[in-house]
């Protein structure tokens, strides 16, 4: 340090045009992200003080990798009335976006450099166990595009991070969906319904984006039902009409959006250990209705449901055999729905499949054979 040099002060302070963020992951992650605007790179422990610690807990339950997200932003105007501006909000964006390309669990901790000034971030997480052995936790790359775990691989979903031309309002959902899927990751370990509920949001919140057409997603006994209708009978267009709009509504909408943006190739891979504990296309349209009414049960009565779809033997995604608990309805419900991990797979994946359409490359992925069959136990 030189301070007999009092030009060189100035250049030390905090930039205003740069802006600097905690954030972390209870993943092991591997190289750096670098553009021109945008730089995710690792943050290390004191080299004589924490770093023998820090070590030691790499991949137990206090294991985590620290990261800076550095970006560049126009430098603030200065005039009487203007609020310096605040950019914490994206390192929340870039965690949730981070969160969803890599199917991993990211926490942001708050600014260390910001407007001019530097920050303390929260390390509250850094002493607060995860379990390594789920998912969204462990060292090892997701059944369904698995993106290795490398920083480098942001570039494939830079478009949505940085200002593009992509639409303003599909650009705000996809956020939106993906801050409640990575709320539900980091929630699942401590609020299981909450976290369940976090999932079918998000995927609430896609499917009011994706164009819809009703009539596609009638089956064909029930699209033949209405034609007699509309052609046999006094008024039949009306009484048509009117069926039509009764079997409208959001749950409809939803189950239908997400079996249709779910294909073949989900069902070739699995987090289960076993087959008979995986999600398959036969019935897969029932499971995805009784996710969006085991939500709606549980906020119309609040029975309480986390210890049944937080179930991990051998990393199950749908119920082994029926719950058995008092209420007849919820036992037929719990027994149909898929698991939290059975659930946040088939979430990711749709959360990605749009995040392609507005510009997300997941483009030459290595699908190995042996990835076919993915089991964490």
């Amino acid at each position: 340090m030189r301070a007999e040099d009092e030009t060189a002060l100035p250049p030390l302070k905090a930039r205003e045009d740069i802006q600097k963020i905690l954030l972390s992951t209870p993943t092991r992650f591997t190289g750096e992200f670098l553009s021109p605007d945008v730089i995710v790179t690792h943050a290390w422990p004191p080299l004589y003080t924490g770093r023998q610690d820090w070590l030691r807990h790499q991949g137990s339950p206090l294991g985590r990798t620290a990261l800076v997200l550095s970006f560049r932003t126009p430098p603030p105007t200065k005039a009487p009335g203007v609020i310096v501006p605040n950019y914490e909000a994206a390192g929340e964006l870039v965690a949730s976006v981070l969160s969803l390309l890599f199917g991993k669990r990211f926490d942001s901790h708050g600014p260390l450099e910001m407007s001019g000034h530097f920050g303390v971030p929260d390390l509250t997480l850094f002493n607060s166990p995860t379990d390594p052995t789920l998912p969204h936790n462990a060292e090892k790359v997701r059944a369904d595009h698995p993106i290795p775990l490398v920083l480098s691989e942001i570039a494939r979903i830079l478009p949505l991070i940085v200002e593009s031309q992509i639409d303003q309002r599909s650009g705000a959902a996809f956020h939106s969906a993906a801050k409640f899927y990575r709320q539900a990751l980091t929630s699942i370990e401590d609020d299981p319904e909450v976290a369940y509920l976090h999932l079918i949001t998000a995927g609430e919140i896609i499917s009011g984006r994706i164009p819809f057409d009703e009539d596609q997603h009638f089956d064909d006994d029930l699209s033949e039902a209405l034609r007699l209708i509309e052609s046999e009978m006094p008024e039949g267009k009306r009484i048509s009409n009117l069926l039509r709009s009764r079997l409208r509504g959001i749950k409809r909408r939803f189950v239908s959006t997400i079996v249709s943006m779910v294909d073949d190739q989900f069902f070739e891979r699995r987090e289960a250990a076993h087959h008979f504990c995986a999600l398959r296309r036969d019935d897969f349209r029932m499971r995805v209705a009784a996710a969006y009414d085991l939500r709606s049960q549980y906020v119309h009565t609040g029975y309480a449901f986390g210890r049944w779809i937080t179930l991990r033997h051998q990393n199950s995604e749908i119920q082994a055999g029926e719950p058995i608990v008092p209420d007849r309805n919820m036992q037929k419900v719990l027994y149909r729905a898929p698991l939290f991990g059975g659930l946040e797979r088939i979430i990711r994946y749709v959360l990605l499949n749009f995040a392609v359409s507005l510009g997300a490359d997941l483009k030459n992925i290595d699908y190995k054979k042996e990835d076919k069959d993915i089991s964490l136990s």
